[in-house]
């Protein structure tokens, strides 16, 4: 092995002094940089889409006038709860969700009485069965594709008998 490491040192060592110590004109060159690009294609070459490159939507990359506004309405039958979301300028995209994301689109993270477990909400309507009877506090937010937040939310206070 140490022989095999030496000769690939050799060689590199020898590759090295033939391009660079063997050259016909021993005068320095003394060119102005720019020659040397003489020919070559300056223009801003167009990004490459990837969606790992893509910066992460934000309500940064979201214009002012085109920030999403969400509304919960909650109506309680029993133990269930159905909640309605009214979105705008927000695209609910199920089709999209944990993908790379895109302005103006994404889910909704819904936690249920101060919980840290959220639920993710990727439609417009969603039911909550079973709920004990009481005081109960919900706190929806928008959320890109990619789960990073629109930092839009609204909160709803409902009670079971």
């Amino acid at each position: 092995m140490f022989h095999k490491k030496m000769i690939r040192l050799l060689a590199v060592l020898a590759l090295s002094a033939t391009l660079f110590g063997c050259s016909k004109d021993s005068t320095p060159k003394t060119s102005d940089p720019m020659d040397d690009m003489a020919g070559m294609d300056m223009s801003t070459p167009e990004p490459a889409a990837s969606a790992a490159s893509a910066p992460p939507a934000s309500v940064d990359s979201v214009a002012a006038a085109q920030k999403p506004t969400l509304h919960m309405n909650v109506d309680v039958n029993k133990d269930t709860a159905t909640v309605h979301f009214d979105v705008t300028n927000f695209k609910i995209s199920p089709e999209h969700y944990s993908q790379a994301p895109v302005p103006g689109e994404g889910h909704i993270h819904l936690f249920i009485d101060g919980s840290p477990t959220k639920v993710a909400v990727k439609d417009k309507v969603y039911q909550l069965d079973g709920l004990s009877p009481g005081h109960h506090t919900l706190k929806a937010s928008l959320h890109t594709n990619n789960h990073q937040p629109y930092n839009v939310e609204d909160t709803a206070e409902f009670d079971v008998k």
